[in-house]
């Protein structure tokens, strides 16, 4: 009896089975067009599956892109914002330190006799009530600070170091209200004493007649009585002057030279021995040709362009002597004056 099914090749020949008919299809694609037209055929059909297969990927790298790009442009934007801070920081210590370069150069240009010492000092901490009006600064006995001191700012007097400390010192400024200061009117040498209010734009100058000849714009300057500060430096201008009826005596109201609202550098004076003997007799006209001689000192540049004036009138007034010279030398190279008169009177005979 036949079985039913018949019975298939085995392993071992279907494998001789599949390399004869490999080795014809790569001999017939070698010599053969068919071939290439059928691999073509079937690199079309299977295309649509390379891209349907491809396509997960595609938006896995879009998307992981994406967050890719995303998280560098944060950390871009934070660096960027960062630099804007760092840039906008730095202007802003830039200005600070122009401010301060400036008022350091105006500090410095503050008007000194030849025989006067400063130095320049930082103020650490302020006390600007209406009880109390002080500053700490950062000039102790071991920079040769000392009680009684003068210190000025880049305007005027601004008070004088009440302690000394081994790196720090107080200074009581001018407007404290157990501060005086020995003053004398720029304008007519009327002396008085300036007297702090606790306010630092106000300073008042009493016990002075209502007859004194005070007006609103007079500057008051340090006289030098009292030895405590050098003669001749500003301090105040002149607001109001109240006369009261009531009363025999003036208020004088003034507002302080000196930056009380923005202390940051300070100037301390160390005037000589013999100055402070001697302004205790200064004249008022004597403070005055002071405080001229200050101002004269203030603006180089003006000291400067008379200095290049003068050299100018000598450049000329020697040109002027070697021009004389040469003439003197050269006789023959003057005008024959006598010949030019007379054809002047024969000219006006005819």
């Amino acid at each position: 009896m036949k079985p039913i099914f018949a019975k298939t090749p085995s392993l071992g020949m279907r494998l001789i089975i599949a390399i004869i008919l490999s080795i014809i299809l790569i001999i017939s694609d070698g010599r053969s067009s068919l071939m290439i037209q059928a691999r073509n055929m079937l690199e079309t059909a299977v295309s649509g599956l390379y891209y349907f297969a491809n396509t997960p990927r595609s938006i896995l790298d879009g998307v992981s892109g994406n967050f890719i790009d995303n998280n560098k442009l944060q950390m871009e934007n934070n660096s960027l914002k960062e630099q804007l801070r760092e840039k906008s920081a730095d202007l802003l210590l830039l200005d600070q330190l122009k401010v301060e370069n400036q008022r350091l150069r105006l500090l410095l240009s503050s008007p000194l006799r030849q025989d006067e010492y400063k130095k320049i000092g930082e103020v650490l901490a302020a006390e600007m009530d209406t009880y109390r009006q002080q500053v700490v600064i950062n000039q102790g006995r071991l920079d040769g600070a000392f009680v009684g001191q003068p210190v000025i700012d880049e305007r005027g007097v601004v008070g004088q170091i009440i302690s000394v400390g081994e790196k720090s010192s107080r200074v009581l400024l001018l407007t404290d209200i157990t501060h005086a200061t020995p003053v004398q009117v720029l304008r007519n040498d009327v002396r008085g004493i300036v007297n702090g209010t606790g306010l630092n734009k106000e300073l008042v100058v009493d016990n002075l007649p209502r007859s004194i000849d005070v007006v609103k714009g007079d500057v008051l300057v340090t006289s030098g009585l009292g030895g405590r500060f050098p003669e001749g430096y500003p301090v105040a201008i002149v607001e109001t002057v109240e006369n009261d009826t009531k009363s025999q005596f003036a208020r004088i109201v003034a507002r302080p030279l000196a930056s009380f609202d923005r202390l940051r550098y300070l100037l301390l004076l160390w005037p000589i021995a013999e100055e402070k003997n001697y302004s205790q007799s200064l004249s008022p006209e004597q403070v005055r040709e002071i405080v001229e001689e200050r101002r004269n000192s203030v603006n180089p540049f003006e000291r400067l362009k008379q200095m290049s004036n003068k050299k100018t009138e000598v450049q000329l007034e020697t040109k002027e002597e070697q021009d004389v010279e040469e003439i003197d030398e050269n006789p023959a190279s003057q005008p024959d004056i006598e010949s030019h008169e007379e054809n002047h009177i024969e000219q006006g005979a005819e």
